[in-house]
């Protein structure tokens, strides 16, 4: 039975009890939400419930999306329309409080604030180091600490190893802001094991930093980048066999990561050659970023650079600097006006790990492909 079958006997039901069973017995039976080319018909069963509405990528995570209750039944429903290569992120808020998953969608996504319902349009494909989840050689993973002259406090950091490591091989590094959740959320390790066992990057040693004060440590923040430079790359070096030159060294980031990414390049392009950004919020302090860059000739600096195009109002507050979509067009406009190799997309996706999850690889692919 269709959603529309499913309305139209409803209207024809006999009595109270016929509608609240059949409404019942069609959730039984089908998976919410039904998609249908680019049509979503979103629903939830309630008997108790005040309002309903849905809150996502699309709502900027407000619950702007208020549900239809069919009266007489327990049934409340929204149709929406997204393109047809979109994943995004959901939940569900009945009377204006409870923030619930959908209980007929199995499909979850983890964030940074619990798990949130996702829903993947019909031409959406995840990457194959994403959804291919055969068996394949693990590298390590090793956590180590460290004490930040520079930052007067003790740093958190992880290393990972590739499969058959070869110690006496000088490997590129890949530097991750926000390395606790690359490492929670973003699953990077395996990722990294997959993209190294299947040939579509070298072999390369992975760091994961974990910030302290992420907003105060990646707002522009001249300190934590000589703690990186200065104190744990030579650390990195020093153990480990790397290469020793800015186009072997990346520093990637998402949101607020993404913005420090692209600072502590601008700052030591000596060491850091490659950024990439994901989801950046470059429009930080009125695109006191972008005027940095234009301050300076280039620097020889590669960039990768995505966002989603659902990330508009990232913050939720309404305002300019929280349009990360527009950020990184001006940002990607200022350095191709330079000259800069600048690697630049958008995907219909939120701001969620999910999203950054399925393009790490593609940066690395850009930096060091085979």
């Amino acid at each position: 039975m269709s959603f529309d079958e499913l309305l139209f006997q409803l209207d024809s039901a006999a009595s109270l009890s016929a509608k609240k069973r059949m409404v019942r017995e069609f959730a039984a039976r089908q998976p919410s939400p039904i998609v249908e080319d680019n049509s979503v018909t979103f629903f939830y069963v309630s008997e108790d419930a005040r309002d309903v509405a849905l809150e996502g990528d699309w709502t900027h995570w407000q619950p702007t999306a208020p549900m239809t209750y069919l009266p007489d039944t327990p049934l409340w429903y929204r149709v929406e329309r997204f393109p047809r290569e979109a994943r995004l992120e959901y939940r569900i808020v009945v009377n204006g409080t409870r923030r619930l998953l959908d209980p007929g969608n199995p499909r979850t996504a983890p964030s940074g604030f619990g798990l949130h319902s996702e829903l993947a349009m019909p031409d959406y494909h995840a990457p194959r180091e994403v959804s291919d989840q055969g068996r394949i050689a693990r590298g390590a993973v090793e956590q180590h600490w460290m004490t930040s002259k520079a930052l007067n406090d003790r740093r958190t950091f992880w290393v990972w190893l590739p499969p058959h490591f070869n110690a006496q091989k000088p490997h590129p590094v890949a530097y991750f802001n926000d390395g606790g959740d690359y490492l929670r959320l973003a699953d990077l390790p395996r990722l990294l094991d997959y993209l190294v066992e299947w040939g579509r990057i070298p072999p390369l040693i992975a760091v994961l930093a974990k910030p302290n004060d992420r907003v105060k440590e990646y707002a522009r923040n001249n300190q934590y980048v000589r703690f990186l430079v200065d104190e744990l790359v030579p650390w990195v070096d020093g153990l480990y066999p790397t290469r020793d030159a800015p186009a072997a060294r990346a520093i990637i980031g998402a949101s607020y990561g993404g913005l420090c990414a692209a600072h502590v390049a601008r700052r030591r392009p000596n060491v850091f050659g490659l950024v990439g950004g994901q989801s950046g919020y470059y429009s930080y302090q009125n695109d006191a970023l972008l005027r940095d860059y234009a301050a300076a000739q280039n620097l020889g600096i590669r960039f990768h650079l995505v966002v989603g195009s659902f990330e508009t109002d990232a913050r939720g507050n309404g305002k300019p600097e929280s349009d990360l979509v527009a950020a990184q067009r001006r940002f990607a406009e200022l350095l191709r006006g330079k000259g800069y190799d600048v690697a630049c997309a958008e995907y219909p996706e939120g701001h969620q790990w999910g999203f950054w999850r399925a393009h790490v690889g593609d940066a690395l692919r850009f930096f060091w492909g085979c």
